[in-house]
Order: structure tokens, then sequence, then C-alpha cells
């Protein structure tokens, strides 16, 4: 890859808003790391983004193992550098709690909740010893107000806030945090930086229009999930 253009690594890629996430990046010409569990899928959506000029990697990742994350960093850091991470997988279920199988909370709170900070966990130091870095996680309108009938995704979501905010807090002394309805983003940089990444003006303009990620959900929304997952299987996009 060529070293002067910035890397972003998506998490969640195959469909939805991590594809239009995806191919909004590569039309900046950006070097692209994709990741979810359903590799056909990932290769359909590299296909697309190496076609608007940039390199892509496909690193086939189920987040809810953190060993399979590390190595997804690894790999993506050894190109030499990580400008951006997009934490955006994510599941939903939509039903009465007590319907709902318990497999099904659990495998929520694992990829919205857990997913998250074992990218979080990745990502974070790999950060702070380049210097820089852009931090996302897809939070949505679910981390504010509770949704009935999606109780556990309203569980992780929440969740999902918190623990941004109180990552947010602790990494208080070297990043300039800006937050939004759908995502926390930080920017790391040394605190003897001359030319600091502010991310409300140097990351915003380059995610998609909701117009845009409208029209990648469309194919993607079912009105019930199957149990157990797979990979290919289509799930409500949140």
């Amino acid at each position: 890859m060529d070293g002067a253009k910035r890397l972003v690594v998506i998490t969640g890629a195959s469909s939805g808003i991590g594809e239009a996430t995806a191919e909004a990046f590569a039309r900046r010409g950006m070097h692209l790391v994709l990741a979810a569990r359903n590799a056909a899928a990932l290769q359909a959506v590299a296909r697309h983004c190496r076609a608007l000029g940039v390199d892509v990697l496909v690193v086939p990742t189920d987040v809810t193992d953190a060993s399979k994350v590390a190595e997804l960093a690894s790999a993506a850091a050894a190109f030499g550098r990580i400008d951006v991470w997009v934490s955006n997988a994510g599941v939903g279920a939509v039903g009465k709690f007590q319907e709902t199988p318990i497999e099904a909370h659990q495998q929520i709170i694992s990829t919205n909740l857990v997913g998250h900070i074992n990218e979080a966990h990745a990502a974070v130091p790999i950060f702070l010893k380049q210097g820089h870095g852009i931090f996302v996680n897809m939070i949505s309108l679910g981390g504010f107000a509770a949704a009935p009938y999606a109780s556990a995704y309203s569980a992780s979501k929440f969740g999902l806030k918190g623990f941004s905010e109180a990552l947010r807090a602790e990494l208080s002394d070297r990043p300039t945090f800006t937050s939004a309805t759908s995502t926390l983003r930080s920017s790391i940089r040394p605190a003897s930086a001359t030319e600091e990444i502010t991310p409300a003006r140097s990351f915003r303009p380059l995610l998609p229009s909701m117009t845009h990620v409208r029209s990648r959900m469309r194919s993607c929304v079912s009105a019930s999930v199957p149990w157990p997952p797979q990979p290919s299987a289509r799930r409500p996009i949140w």
C-alpha cells in the first residue's frame, strides 16, 4: 500500500452502514482493511472499492473473539499505520423479551458491546504508540432512546455509549473528542504535535450521507432474525 495514503479499518463492512462507509472512504482515496464474518460478502464489497482505485485487504473476523480482533489489528498495523478505525459490527433481534431465545440476547450483547470493547482494546494501543488515530464507535439512536421489543439491543447500545464516554474520559490527557447521536469520534495526537486532527472538521465529511446509507441498508433489512445466526443471514439493521 502507498504509505502516503491513509488506512481505514472497518468492521461490520459486509453490508449496510459498513459497506456504505467503505465506499465513502474509497471515494476519498483511502486504503481499506475490511472485516466481518461473511467472507464472500466482504470480497464483493472489496471488489467494488478496488474499482474506485484503492487497495483493500479483507480479513474475515468475528469481533466477539478477542484473539481474532487482535489478529485483525496486527494485519492492519503491518502496513505501517492505522489512521481510522470504524467499529461498526452489530446485530439485532425484534420480539417480546421472554419469547426471544436467550442465546439471541447473548449474541446481541456479545457483538454490540463486547465486540466494540475488543476492537478498542486492540486499536487504542496502536494509536497511542504511533501518536495519532481516530476511533469511531457506531452507537446509533438505540443508545439514547430505549426500543421496546428490542431490549437486548437497547441494553447493548446504552452500554456502548457508557463505555465510549468512560474511555473518552480515561484518555482525556491525549485525545480531542467530539460526539454525535450515532458515533463517538476520537483523535489521538501527542501533546506536542503542531498539527492537530480535529474530528469534527477532518472526519465528519468522510462519513457517508444518510441517503447513501439508507440505499445500502434496504437490501439488508428483514422482519425476523434466524437462529442460530448464520454469517450469510440477513439481520435487521438499526
